[in-house]
């Protein structure tokens, strides 16, 4: 396949046209040196080829090209590509765009000393393994090619990139409004008991799943309202510590959502609430 020069960008960057008539962009060191318009492209410069589906991607790209230094463009592109072999899928376009973008940025972070946390790193390390075992062998390749190590957040950060770019907008904005408020709530307890939580359990990994299972019928607008009197002030009555904290999290519900849940709920969450807190508590007496 042959490509003729359609537009310089840079030294490193160019349009070109294939003998199809379809524009692409074509990366590689010196590929545009001493080229003109309609001069055909070297090929055995050209390390990388992008076509990409809509205008607008291809637009937010050469905007990236052009700020971010072209061993970092390599870099997200040999990070892209490892992913791509070790999950078996092909990422949607714009992970070229958001992934070149965040480890230009991250670099650029690590060296000012400059360090985020990621609130959902637990969230997305057990629920998306696969994506987050991808994510920490980048760690490897940004380490060998930059000569930082970065923290496990940035597993995280990187992960969320491979995750999105395999869903659509709405199905990851769900998973991360899940995550959010499974987040929210557990830190509720936390700090309403002043403990830590012990993640390996079977009352935390139950009441981890009751706030997934709420929150997904949360967002679908699938609450049930329903109460029980007699049940709901037993257990009132047995477990104050609890029932104080699931009012705690009820308004949480009231002002982020704009939804009073149950008794029947209420009741769940006192019963999960009292079991995965009594637990962490008898633990540390002992």
């Amino acid at each position: 396949m042959n490509y003729h020069v359609k537009k310089i960008y840079n030294n490193n960057i160019i349009l070109a046209e294939d003998d199809k008539m379809s524009e692409v962009i074509l990366l590689g060191r010196g590929i545009a040196f001493q080229k003109q318009i309609g001069d055909l492209a070297d090929i055995d410069k050209i390390d990388k080829k992008f076509i990409f589906e809509s205008p607008e991607t291809y637009s937010k790209y050469i905007t990236l090209l052009k700020e971010v230094p072209l061993n970092q463009v390599e870099l997200a592109n040999k990070i892209i590509e490892q992913a791509q072999i070790e999950l078996g899928v092909t990422f949607h376009d714009s992970i070229y765009i958001g992934l070149t973008d965040h480890i230009s940025y991250t670099i650029s972070r690590y060296k000012t000393g400059l360090t985020i946390k990621n609130a959902l790193l637990w969230e997305i390390k057990n629920y998306y393994s696969k994506e987050y075992e991808a994510a920490r062998n980048s760690l490897e390749l940004i380490r060998y090619y930059e000569k930082i190590h970065l923290s496990d957040d940035e597993i995280g950060f990187i992960a969320l990139h491979f995750i999105n770019a395999q869903q659509n907008g709405e199905e990851i904005q769900q998973t991360m409004a899940v995550a959010e408020i499974e987040h929210d709530i557990l830190n509720l307890v936390k700090y309403h008991y002043q403990i830590e939580l012990n993640e390996d359990t079977l009352n935390y990994s139950r009441f981890v799943t009751h706030i997934r299972f709420f929150a997904r019928r949360l967002l679908k607008k699938e609450i049930f309202m329903s109460d029980d009197d007699f049940l709901y002030d037993q257990i009132v009555m047995k477990m104050p510590q609890a029932k104080a904290c699931a009012d705690k999290v009820k308004d949480y519900f009231i002002k982020k959502y704009d939804i009073t849940i149950s008794q029947e709920e209420m009741i769940y969450f006192m019963l999960h609430i009292n079991r995965v807190a009594e637990r962490e508590r008898k633990d540390s007496k002992s």
